[in-house]
């Protein structure tokens, strides 16, 4: 089992000058209602979503690429 259990699935992680991308990925799936936890390991952070969302998350996280 992982940090969550079997129940949260790692979307993205980033490191170093990239990490306020997390925090506005972050920010993009709780004002969509996704259930999100974020993790920080030394300079790493990493976003994890529900299972059940990733789908979602995914479409969210293709149109948040997109704009940059």
């Amino acid at each position: 089992m992982g940090l969550f259990g079997g129940r949260w699935v790692v979307m993205r992680t980033e490191g170093g000058s990239r990490t306020d991308q997390i925090d506005r990925l972050y920010a993009l799936f709780k004002s969509e209602g996704l259930k999100i936890k974020m993790t920080e390991e030394g300079a790493l952070k990493r976003i994890h979503v529900k299972k059940k969302d990733t789908s979602r998350a995914k479409e969210l996280m293709d149109a948040f690429d997109q704009e940059l």
